[in-house]
């Protein structure tokens, strides 16, 4: 897989424009505006939030040189959450739409984008109230999401909100007749985060019509490119939910898709994925296993490597399912050194920019 074609890529991010990507992220996702699309077919982005990973594409397409009105369709159901106001405190009650801030944001680029307020369905989980508060329900008043107007096919979709295996098949069922071989990317933004279980147990469910081609190893994006067209079938045979995937199966499409990353010698990313299988197994009931997995992971972990997902889920096991797994000399140590590092560092960017 590439690596390194966007490292070095000189990008200006504005720092108004709220964002959950990490930088090295920011870069690729220029980059992927500029060089790897080619003027041909549209750039989609599922899930912008307030823009940040709008105006990156957005920003490279541009810097492409080529023809890119109303090329950039970006798909989201506006919708404010509580938690976001940890990153962006904006005035906004749970459930009111932030659509005008996205556009404040991306008024720069306003003549690329096309804003599509529209719904992916959502799994609910009772054993996981965290997750729940953060998903689009029905009888919130967005349509759903049923295909973009026209019918130029797609070069890039972006999928950062497809939060869900059931929104993740229903995205695929509509847009699979868009997407080329050969050619079309598919950029999954949440393939490495330990919570998106679906994200990895999906391509690894497409395996032998995608492959992997690029791991933005400095966040938790990886990009497929399409090799053959998507059987209908195949995407009617997916269960409908997550709770419906046999958990052995599951569990076995989570180790393959880390086992891409591990043979790429991407060992963090590989680690990240398969601690996936604890937030899968809790929320399909299966607590006791999820407390076994986690234990096994964690004794496993590389050694000085980022310890911010297992932390998280570490986390997540006291307070949601009441296991209080003691972490491992190695990732305090790791944990500690790392926080003084971001305070230093968050401390060094306030004088930079005083």
């Amino acid at each position: 897989m590439e690596t390194r074609a966007w490292k070095n890529v000189p990008f200006d991010y504005p720092r108004a424009v709220p964002t959950m990507l990490a930088e090295e992220e920011k870069r690729y996702l220029f980059w992927l505006g500029r060089d790897a699309w080619d003027g041909n077919g549209l750039v989609v982005e599922i899930g912008p939030w307030l823009g940040g990973s709008t105006v990156c594409l957005a920003a490279g397409m541009i810097a492409s040189r080529k023809h890119a009105h109303g090329r950039l369709h970006t798909v989201d159901n506006f919708l404010w959450r509580d938690f976001m106001a940890a990153r962006a405190p904006l005035p906004l009650q749970n459930g009111e739409s932030f659509l005008p801030y996205f556009q404040e944001n991306v008024e720069p680029y306003h003549d690329l984008i096309v804003a599509h307020t529209r719904a992916l369905p959502d799994d609910s989980f009772v054993r996981d109230a965290e997750r729940d508060a953060k998903r689009f329900t029905e009888d919130e008043s967005v349509p759903l999401f049923d295909d973009l107007p026209g019918s130029e096919p797609i070069s890039i979709l972006f999928i950062d909100g497809a939060k869900s295996w059931r929104g993740m098949r229903h995205l695929l069922r509509v847009l699979a007749p868009r997407l080329q071989p050969g050619k079309s990317l598919l950029v999954c933004q949440d393939f490495k985060h330990w919570t998106t279980y679906w994200v990895p147990m999906m391509m690894a469910r497409l395996e032998g019509l995608v492959e992997p081609v690029h791991d933005v190893r400095g966040g938790t994006t990886v990009a497929f490119r399409l090799l053959h067209p998507i059987p209908t079938t195949t995407l009617d045979t997916l269960e409908d939910s997550i709770v419906h995937v046999p958990v052995l199966d599951g569990l076995g499409l989570i180790d393959r898709a880390a086992g891409w990353l591990s043979k790429d010698g991407d060992t963090l990313g590989a680690a990240n994925v398969s601690l996936a299988k604890v937030r899968f197994l809790s929320n399909v009931g299966k607590n006791v296993e999820a407390a076994r997995v986690f234990e096994e992971i964690q004794s496993t972990w590389p050694s000085r490597r980022d310890v911010t997902q297992v932390v998280m889920a570490s986390a997540f096991m006291r307070s949601q399912i009441g296991h209080d797994i003691r972490r491992p000399l190695a990732i305090r140590l790791t944990w500690q050194w790392q926080k003084l590092v971001g305070a230093w560092r968050k401390h060094v960017s306030r004088r930079v920019y005083a």
